[in-house]
């Protein structure tokens, strides 16, 4: 695929399902997150 046609035919879609998102999800999410690096070494 070209770029050009690549960014020509970039869609968002913006339908969400109406179930939650468990809890156990979010928060296997957010504890992989901690490892990212943060910018710059700028670490809290």
């Amino acid at each position: 695929m070209e770029l050009a046609a690549a960014i020509r035919g970039r869609r968002s879609i913006r339908k969400f399902k109406a179930q939650d998102v468990p809890k156990s999800i979010i928060t296997e999410i957010l504890e992989e997150a901690r490892w990212s690096p943060s910018w710059g070494n700028t670490q809290p």
